[in-house]
């Protein structure tokens, strides 16, 4: 049976600017080890001096009793019965009741190895971790040279976190019995709180190896993965540990949160209902449900999830920032920095919590004091990856620039955003001059992401470089006659011979970008092609103000609930004096109805690729859309365009203004409070009139 000394961490999920503690995977500071795992990462204790260590959670009477003791002689015979009895009841879970059994038999005979060695076993189950080490140290001072008592000192130093300690005790441990797995699996649990990981893992590989079906070793193996980015291989591991114990509530909620590590939203959420079914009130499986859910777009219904959690548990901290997290997608971030208030209450050293309330505050656009508690939970836990996220997003809103780009690059320690490639050639950061160098610049995020920042390869080759940029397959062609020094490839290729390389995010950074040398372009930098655009003007009628509309981005973005608007809060703008067409590949269902009624030009089935979006917006007058690719599209191409933001925008918004530095022929109307779309449809339907 496992000690753990803090309670588990959440690892889900763990979403670009929307983590809160990632935010699907909030983690505690010092908490163990990563998660979700409430199963993992815990120290075991074991009772036998053979070679086949054994769990106390596995242990029949019949094994304590046959466990070989190290008394210089036997003892009489009354006092074995007593040492039975004491030891069933540790077998049997009533730590109490066995350590004042173990006390009784001290009080007889104070030098029992055994009663000493269990006594401090059964103190450190009973939540007596000190007293329990204590009675562990004095049977060893009695013979140093138990293996089992050296291996349950070393699992309870690791439950009161003195990690370095319970190295030494275990690291004795191995040096008596090399072939006990079950100390090698606490040594890796605890260079894993440690954060060495490499060594970590090569601690489990030493466990597994002497006990392939060593669960709990194959499931902090992969916590570990995990912690290394490597998520695919720590998937692989967790299933490994639950292919060992099918039914094991822990191990579905560690799958299920490495799946929606990996994005797999939908398969993680079958396995969390599994796990409910085994066990209908695991926080642990609630939690993940509810970060499935939120990934997937159902906020209400990850809400009602997460409630059932803090039902079961009101104090947990993990659940009020998923509440926070949930309440945010909903619309709701003065509700939502309550909840994140409370959690930081409850755990005010918190990293997870002290982050989440910064992250609440941020959708408020209160990003100064955002950035007071992304430090404070940074100074708790100096690399928190998702803190030093959330920083640079809050600066970079704040049009901070110099400190912004350069804290942005921490978007390479995050799985989700990991951008830098590793390649032979120098990584471009700005300080070798481009003359004459071939570039290779590659695309990172999403298609608005590229299309906003392809304008940098046009400094590069300004600056001497002939490039190979590297694009989504839906934005190759668009970006086939970018530039002649540019040569446009698809999304997975890259060029056989290159001198520099960089991620397309990073180019700011290594052009030295603030706020005001924004290269805006005045009249875009992308053109449509020619044959596209004629083929469309030839299309839609002429005398009318030609208006496209774009009111809802992909489902999968994380904050598609606050900036997708639905299709009835926008059909009082549509005027019968002008020609309105829907700029939208995929109408959601929620739509249909709204859309079949509105009037809009359906051109749906003729729009194959960013090309054909470009030169269809390339002969209207006016676009007007949420913030999705098509504005960004609109942007570049120089076109006039109106875009409706969110009460709390992305950072490329910034705040406080109504026109973009990114593009100058763009009109920004902002949500006066959360989920004011009304507001903005009515100032752009007076706009519209003058």
């Amino acid at each position: 049976m496992a000690i753990c000394a803090a309670g588990p961490s959440n690892r889900g999920g763990r979403h670009g600017a929307v983590q809160q503690g990632r935010p699907c995977r909030p983690r505690c500071a010092g908490s163990v080890p990563f998660s979700g795992s409430h199963g993992s990462g815990k120290p075991v204790i074991v009772i036998r001096e053979n070679e086949r260590q054994i769990t106390l959670s596995h242990l029949s009477c019949d094994d304590l009793i046959r466990c070989p003791t190290l008394q210089m002689k036997q003892p009489p015979r009354a006092i074995q019965q007593q040492l039975a009895k004491a030891t069933a009841l540790l077998q049997g879970g009533d730590f109490a009741a066995a350590q004042a059994a173990f006390r009784a038999v001290l009080k007889r005979d104070a030098r029992n190895f055994d009663a000493l060695h269990f006594a401090g076993v059964a103190a450190a189950k009973a939540g007596l971790p000190e007293e329990g080490a204590g009675f562990i140290r004095r049977a060893l001072a009695i013979n140093p040279r138990s293996a089992a008592a050296q291996g349950n000192l070393g699992a309870v130093l690791i439950g009161l976190g003195r990690h370095e300690e319970a190295l030494i005790s275990l690291d004795h441990a191995l040096a008596i019995n090399p072939k006990a797995a079950t100390a090698y699996h606490n040594r890796g649990v605890a260079l894993l709180r440690l954060r060495r990981l490499g060594d970590a893992i090569a601690a489990f590989d030493h466990a597994i190896a002497l006990k392939p079906d060593y669960a709990d070793a194959h499931n902090d193996r992969a916590a570990a993965l995990a912690d290394q980015n490597k998520l695919e291989e720590s998937l692989a591991g967790y299933e490994k540990a639950l292919s060992l114990r099918p039914d094991s509530v822990p191990y579905l909620v560690n799958v299920g949160l490495a799946l929606s590590g990996l994005q797999r939203h939908a398969e993680a959420l079958p396995i969390a209902e599994k796990a409910l079914r085994i066990k209908p009130n695991d926080t642990g499986a609630l939690i993940m449900r509810t970060q499935a859910l939120l990934a997937l777009g159902q906020p209400a219904d990850g809400l009602a999830t997460i409630d059932m959690a803090l039902t079961v548990n009101p104090g947990l901290v993990q659940a009020h920032l998923w509440r926070s997290h949930a309440l945010i997608l909903l619309g709701q971030p003065d509700a939502a920095l309550m909840a994140a208030e409370t959690a930081r209450a409850r755990a005010p050293q918190d990293a997870a919590a002290l982050r989440g309330y910064g992250f609440a505050l941020s959708k408020l656009n209160r990003l100064e004091e955002a950035l007071l508690s992304y430090d404070q939970a940074l100074n708790c836990q100096p690399n928190d990856t998702e803190s030093l996220w959330n920083r640079a997003l809050a600066l970079l809103a704040l049009g901070r620039f110099e400190e912004g780009w350069l804290a942005y690059e921490y978007r390479n320690l995050r799985h989700k955003t990991l951008a830098a490639r590793k390649y032979p050639t120098p990584l471009w950061w700005g300080e070798q001059p481009l003359k004459d160098q071939r570039l290779y610049i590659y695309w990172e995020q999403g298609l608005g992401d590229t299309i906003q920042f392809a304008r940098y390869a046009l400094l590069a080759v300004a600056a001497g470089a002939k490039v190979a940029f590297s694009v989504q397959d839906p934005l190759l062609r668009l970006f086939k006659d970018f530039d002649p020094a540019i040569t446009a490839i698809g999304q997975n290729e890259a060029p056989t011979e290159f001198e520099l390389h960089c991620p397309l995010l990073t180019l700011p950074l290594a052009f030295g970008t603030r706020l005001e040398t924004i290269p805006a372009w005045p009249g875009g930098y992308l053109k449509a092609p020619a044959e596209d655009a004629a083929r469309w003007d030839g299309r839609l009628p002429i005398g009318r103000r030609r208006i496209g509309l774009a009111w809802s981005g992909s489902q999968t973005h994380a904050n598609d609930a606050n900036r997708s608007i639905p299709l009835t809060k926008l059909l009082s703008l549509l005027h019968p004096d002008d020609v309105w067409v829907s700029l939208q590949k995929e109408v959601r269902e929620a739509d249909r109805a709204a859309f079949c009624a509105s009037g809009l030009v359906d051109v749906r089935a003729e729009l194959g690729d960013f090309a054909d979006t470009a030169a269809l917006i390339s002969t209207l007058d006016l676009v007007i859309s949420v913030d999705t690719s098509v504005a960004h599209l609109a942007g570049a191409l120089g076109k006039p365009s109106w875009v409706m933001l969110p009460f709390a925008p992305d950072f490329r918004w910034l705040l406080g203004r109504d026109d973009s530095p990114w593009y100058p022929e763009m009109r920004l109307f902002r949500q006066d409070r959360a989920g004011d779309w009304e507001g903005v449809a009515a100032r752009i339907g007076q706009a519209l009139r003058l």
